[in-house]
């Protein structure tokens, strides 16, 4: 009898070492579940930018409007036969 109290015990000691200060501890897991946390937030604003960027690439492809605005204004160029008036105050 004294055999398997022992043995019992000696189990309950390793499974609460391993419990409380191994590897595969609960407070290591709480941190790896937080850190999950933290990082799917990152995540989520990072597809956002994602989704944004995408969206103004798509944009400038099919759009030649904006094509044009952009040479317009960052460029100064004009089209044929147009006539650039510049007014100075």
């Amino acid at each position: 009898m004294n055999k398997i109290i022992f043995i019992l015990s000696f189990f309950l000691i390793i499974l609460l070492y391993k419990f409380t200060q191994s590897d595969t501890s609960y407070s290591k897991y709480n941190h790896l579940k937080n850190e999950i946390i933290e990082l799917e937030k990152e995540n989520t604003k990072f597809l956002e930018k994602i989704k944004v960027l995408k969206a103004k690439i798509e944009n400038l492809k099919t759009g030649l409007s904006v094509i044009e605005e952009k040479a317009r204004n960052e460029l100064g160029l004009i089209k044929e036969k147009e006539t650039f008036f510049q007014i100075l105050k």
